[in-house]
């Protein structure tokens, strides 16, 4: 048997490319996700690393967690320090075995240079340069506590170079604001560990991280280099050391373990993208296995005189079997070794650009053994299910009978009922979920009532994908003779037409509820933000001196701004709720609502407030106003500035305390001058691009982030749509193969070729297009339902559907359907009539 699949596969090595390519797609997929898994944790380890790449030994203080609650309670009254003593370091570093120690420290000081003011994060340098992890791209490391070093791109930012001042503000020992003025003496490369996030990046000497990191600066963590040959003895030497301390319980690693227990907690123990995308990935493996089985009933039916020939010469059924199955393994193992090396080219690839980019240049490539193995087996163990059912179904016919192919599950069989039968009670149950979920806004019900329906769904297919079909063919072929036997030839044998459709419908179902559930998402979240805000977007005056008038001018001039009006503290309320005064007149000009818009004598208040009359005490007296309530929680108490006159407000010299812009966008803004907006308003204004803030970038953030996840799950999905298109191609060469002699009796007949080819391409276009738009349909449903189990908590679920993208699947689908004809259709065409009749 092996010398027959080997000869088979010589001989029809072309038949074969179909599933090879197949397998190939979803073998590289599964693999590619594991890598992705495997190098984003060595990636992570890399970037951890970094920080103990000059280390022999890591030690880390980790507070005992044995002592009782009144000592706990009396050590943080005295401002006990959480992190090592400097007696205790002082001992590790007299060790023998020890040739130096440097104490880990960070402090978060408020930088003020030329250009403005940023948070960043400051670490203690080492005075051993050959512990020190920073490198240096020019410039020298500080010599005194004066000085600093900053990594390029804080210096690019800030326009910073060598020699410039920076101004630092943190917290002293003592919990007092303290400020210190350095100077930069060089610029180090960016740091790519999470510790520091994207914060801009400061080296200082340890005593300046004292000074500005608050009462708790004491370190948390010590890099200790040993003398040659002596790590073991100093790791034993100092554990000893520690423990014999006041009792604090430290760890000491070496860099790759303390590496090794970073990512383990970076990323939780878990590795929740890998888990997300091997759900694409089991999708697309289930497509590919129904192809698969499609493919391989191709090549059985090829070959079925071949097989009732070896039969009538002896040969054993289950001989035959094994022939066609082990064919099958010689076929997956290829196409699996295929797909593992196409997936390591891809994501060597991928992490090769990403380390073009300097926020990413620690990327690696891990590819670990059991994604090899995985991939391997699964692959190989697919194809081998896949063909079990053609192989079984065609040496179950006896010789005389094998040129006729083997009858489907129809619904009257008793395989076809209890398909039925189960498929309607898992609908049934799965549908019951589904809505239970999106009411009770229970994501995971909704997602377990999702999974069960859409497999009842599958089940029962042949119910209705072959009879949509037909309908739609026969409303759709018209007068045209090949459109007309397109659809009687699409729905001759239901079963293949079925197993077909079903694979394309997975695809299309899953990517058109990721595309409805994004766009009801969007819509919603719109509509919440634009009910739950007063203004488009808000500016305070934190970090800076309070607002003008002259600067709501300003702001108002910036391109992309209607309208500003400036808020300014006139007073509180009798809970001390600071109520803010703005000019009447442009307060109505900005506001989203102008049915709340404010005259003397009256105050705007949040939605919660109930109290028709409110007090207001100004630094001149209290005076009472009518409320006006917003139809949000998310507005700031304001009166008129001539009511905040009355009050003692002089509106001519403005406020000494913090200050607010409302402001109105100019509409039809698209993301790009949106931004473009906000970034012109913190240059204008003088503050952080945080201090922007309001439901228009809100909408812009959300956006982003859906439209992102939006084109990565599209892509994810479209495999299973291109293996499920390969499939279509599979069926029609079947269906031409099994005409053979009706083609030609037609070409005979007077059917032209160009009539054939359109005949089979009309036949692809119905399977694909139909599966396609069934997909839609239920894939909007399961969007729209899913968005309302997600969104159901804290707003009113906006159903909102993507026509054009909807309709752009299901033209794609017929496109690509009328594509996978033609190779099909060319065989055909090329057979002469005589010799179509001719065969048997």
């Amino acid at each position: 048997m092996l010398d027959l699949a080997l000869a088979n596969l010589k001989t029809y090595g072309r038949r074969f490319i179909a599933v090879t390519l197949a397998v190939l797609i979803g073998t590289a997929f599964l693999v590619a996700t594991l890598l992705v898994g495997s190098s984003a944790k060595a990636s992570l380890g890399q970037s951890i690393g970094e920080a103990y790449r000059t280390a022999d030994l890591v030690l880390t203080y980790d507070r005992t967690e044995d002592e009782g609650a009144a000592e706990d309670a009396v050590e943080e009254e005295a401002g006990a320090p959480l992190g090592f003593t400097a007696e205790q370091l002082d001992e590790v570093a007299t060790l023998e075995t020890v040739e130096a120690v440097h104490p880990v420290s960070w402090a978060y000081p408020q930088a003020t240079t030329t250009e403005g003011s940023y948070q960043t994060i400051a670490g203690s340098l080492s005075e051993d340069p050959a512990l020190e992890s920073r490198t240096l791209a020019s410039g020298a490391f500080p010599s005194t506590d004066a000085q600093a070093v900053v990594d390029t791109g804080f210096a690019e930012r800030s326009h910073l170079a060598i020699g410039d001042s920076i101004v630092l503000a943190g917290t002293d020992a003592e919990g007092r604001e303290a400020t210190r003025t350095v100077v930069v003496t060089g610029l180090t490369v960016p740091s790519a560990n999470p510790i520091a996030g994207s914060l801009p990046q400061l080296g200082v000497r340890a005593g300046l991280v004292a000074d500005l990191a608050g009462p708790d600066a004491a370190p948390g963590q010590a890099l200790v280099r040993t003398a040659p040959g002596q790590l073991e003895a100093a790791r034993d030497a100092i554990a000893a050391a520690l423990a014999a301390g006041d009792g604090d319980a430290s760890t000491v690693k070496t860099a790759e373990e303390q590496t090794v227990s970073d990512v383990a907690e970076f990323s939780g123990g878990q590795d929740q993208l890998t888990l997300v995308l091997l759900v694409f990935a089991l999708v697309a493996l289930v497509v590919t296995g129904l192809v698969v089985m499609n493919t391989f009933a191709v090549l059985v039916a090829q070959r079925t005189r071949e097989l009732a020939l070896l039969r009538t010469l002896g040969a054993l059924r289950a001989q035959l079997r094994r022939s066609v199955l082990l064919e099958a393994l010689l076929v997956g193992l290829a196409a699996s070794a295929l797909g593992v090396l196409a997936a390591i080219g891809v994501m060597a690839g991928l992490i090769a650009f990403a380390r073009t980019l300097p926020e990413a240049s620690f990327a690696t490539l891990a590819v670990t053994p059991g994604a090899v193995i995985a991939g391997m087996a699964v692959g190989t163990l697919m194809t081998l299910v896949a063909a079990w059912l053609p192989a079984r179904a065609a040496t179950r016919v006896a010789p005389l009978e094998a040129l006729r192919p083997a009858d489907p599950a129809t619904a009257g069989s008793r395989a076809g009922r209890v398909r039925i039968v189960f498929g309607a009670v898992l609908a049934a149950v799965g549908a019951a979920l589904l809505a239970l979920g999106a009411l009770q806004v229970n994501l995971m019900v909704a997602f377990l009532g999702g999974i069960v329906s859409f497999l009842g769904v599958l089940l029962l297919s042949s119910l209705f994908l072959p009879p949509a079909v037909a309908l739609i063919g026969k409303a759709l072929g018209g007068r045209s003779v090949a459109g007309r036997l397109a659809a009687l030839n699409s729905v001759r044998n239901p079963g293949r037409t079925t197993a077909t459709a079903s694979a394309l419908l997975i695809g299309v179902t899953l990517v058109s509820m990721i595309m409805v559930g994004a766009q009801t998402t969007k819509a919603s979240l719109d509509a919440e933000l634009s009910s739950s805000r007063p203004v488009d977007l808000t500016v305070g005056s934190w970090g800076r001196d309070p607002f003008t008038a002259a600067d709501a001018t300003a702001a108002a001039g910036q391109a992309g701004i209607d309208a500003a009006v400036l808020l300014a503290p006139a007073g509180a309320t009798s809970e001390g709720t600071i109520v803010f005064a703005a000019d009447a007149a442009r307060l109505a000009e900005v506001l989203n609502d102008p049915s709340v818009a404010i005259a003397d004598g009256q105050i705007l208040v949040p939605s919660w407030v109930k109290s028709a009359i409110l007090e207001v005490e100004g630094a001149g007296g209290s005076e009472s106003f009518a409320t006006v309530r917003a139809g949000t929680e998310m507005v700031e108490p304001v009166i008129t500035a001539a009511d905040a006159e009355r009050l003692g407000w002089d509106t001519e010299a403005g406020s000494e305390e913090a200050t607010q812009l409302w402001l109105k966008t100019a509409g039809g803004l698209d993301a790009p001058a949106i931004q473009e907006a906000a970034t012109g308003l913190s240059a204008t204004l003088g503050v952080e691009e945080w201090s922007v803030s309001g439901p228009v970038l809100e909408r812009l953030m959300f956006t982003q982030v859906i439209d992102t996840l939006l084109l990565v799950v599209g892509g994810l999905l479209a495999v299973a749509v291109l293996i499920a298109l390969i499939g279509v191609a599979n069926t029609l060469s079947l269906s031409v193969l099994e005409r053979t002699r009706e083609n030609s009796l037609l070409r005979a007949l007077g059917l032209t070729r160009g009539q054939l080819r359109r005949m089979l391409a009309t036949e692809a276009v119905l399977i694909a297009g139909v599966a396609a738009l069934l997909g839609c349909v239920l894939g909007s449903v399961y969007g729209w339902l899913g968005a309302q189990s997600v969104l159901g908590a804290f707003t009113t679920s906006v159903v909102s559907l993507p026509w054009g993208q909807l309709a752009g699947v299901v033209a794609v689908a017929a496109a690509a359907g009328m594509l996978a004809s033609v190779v099909p259709a060319r065989r055909a065409a090329r057979l002469s009539p005589v010799a179509g009749l001719a065969s048997e």
